[in-house]
């Protein structure tokens, strides 16, 4: 920025420094003498031919004249473009010089004697030097503005929607680096970040993967040593003749099905934070949903409204874990009371479930359906960014939809249920 700054500057004072040496030369240019054995011819001419001017125009001067009678009426000019009046061409340096006839005065002829370079064309000079000086000086500061526009201002909000969508997360787009411009440096390193945050991300992504499919085949595996367990403990119930061997044989196969329960949960989980969310969905009755929110309100604090009768296409165990995340998320962050409300619309049954918290912050309303994303005011409660995920991730394979907004007096989620 400096170094344009300074050309300008130079070139302005270029342009100013010049403009007063030629003003200033033209100034002090001494005007041409006045030829007087000319202007001796020329009033002599005009007084040998006074009333008969027509004989002046075969005649060569070196000076153009213009001649008056005394009651100031031009007689004869000698070419167009002359002033119309005495007092105009003295104005403009003509030279008044007075015709006698028969000892007596006649008139008067006045004679252009300056040359371009004298007062008058000198004053024109001068106004014409002053206005190419203001124009370059107008062309300088255009020609500044759009430098600073091109080099500056377009590179810095280039740099700031970039820095937005790596605060959102989009990591794809590179940022156009031209290391002409003031930021060019800056811009590089800022690539730079932007391809080792990629990077960064890509390989989390990649060693949760990693952890997470070693828990789905550890749970996987570990259910075929419980099952034989199981069979096991079975077959010996049926030969034991013994009670209390019975009943401790009893308690192996309790434990082992219990195993089985608590890795069939693990299994799931961890399929489902892989993205392998596996749906069902089924015709079911509206009236379905009201039993789904009842069953999940473990704390009494959803209001129902009336639920139009339709036939719907859900999972109902998917829906019930819909439901259930939802109203976990509420309980934890906004510990309000829950309405919930229906409404039959073109796009499917729309069901609004709206609680009276604090509400989301509005640049995290967009995230806060992504994996793994907690916003500020959830850093003091425990969790793992996963639940409305799952919520986007079920909605959508079953053929609706969600949607998240702030309200004046709570937050909205919004679902929307696919029509059987």
């Amino acid at each position: 920025m400096k170094k344009y700054f300074v050309v300008y500057v130079i070139l302005s004072f270029i342009v100013l420094v010049g403009f007063l040496i030629d003003a200033n030369i033209h100034n002090n240019q001494a005007p041409p003498a006045v030829n007087t054995v000319n202007v001796n011819g020329i009033v002599q001419q005009v007084s040998a031919n006074w009333g008969s001017f027509e004989a002046l125009n075969t005649a060569n001067f070196e000076y153009n004249f213009l001649i008056m009678n005394n009651d100031g009426d031009i007689l004869h000019a000698t070419t167009e473009n002359l002033p119309q009046t005495m007092y105009t061409a003295i104005a403009r340096g003509f030279l008044p010089m007075n015709i006698f006839t028969n000892d007596e005065l006649a008139g008067m002829v006045l004679i252009e004697t300056f040359y371009i370079g004298g007062g008058f064309q000198s004053s024109e000079r001068l106004s014409d030097m002053m206005l190419f000086a203001l124009i370059l000086v107008c062309f300088l500061n255009f020609a500044f503005l759009i430098t600073v526009y091109v080099k500056i201002i377009r590179p810095f909000k280039r740099i700031q929607q970039f820095a937005h969508k790596i605060s959102l997360g989009i990591l794809d787009e590179s940022l156009p680096i031209n290391k002409n411009n003031i930021f060019g440096l800056f811009t590089q390193s800022f690539d730079i970040m932007r391809e080792s945050l990629k990077d960064a991300r890509q390989k989390q992504h990649n060693t949760e993967r990693a952890h997470k499919e070693l828990i789905a085949s550890l749970s996987h595996d570990i259910k075929t040593p419980v099952t034989s367990i199981k069979l096991i403990s079975e077959l010996l119930q049926v030969k034991s003749t013994d009670p209390i061997t019975t009943e401790k044989l009893q308690t192996i196969e309790t434990k082992a099905n219990e195993i089985t329960r608590l890795m069939n949960d693990m299994l799931h989980s961890t399929l489902e934070s892989l993205g392998e969310l596996n749906v069902s969905p089924t015709i079911e009755s509206s009236e379905i949903l009201q039993t789904l929110f009842k069953n999940a309100d473990h704390l009494s604090k959803i209001r129902q409204s009336h639920i139009p009768s339709c036939l719907i296409e859900i999972d109902t165990v998917r829906m019930e874990q819909v439901i259930g995340n939802i109203i976990i998320n509420s309980y934890k962050y906004a510990d309000t009371e829950i309405d919930v409300t229906y409404a039959l619309m073109n796009e499917g049954l729309q069901i609004d479930i709206s609680d009276y918290g604090k509400g989301v912050e509005a640049e995290a309303l967009e995230l806060i359906t992504t994996k793994f994303y907690r916003g500020q005011n959830t850093k003091s409660k425990e969790g793992e960014g996963l639940g409305l995920y799952v919520v986007k991730q079920l909605m959508q394979k079953m053929g609706g939809g969600i949607e998240v907004f702030n309200r004046q007096d709570g937050f909205t989620i919004r679902l929307w249920v696919r029509l059987g």
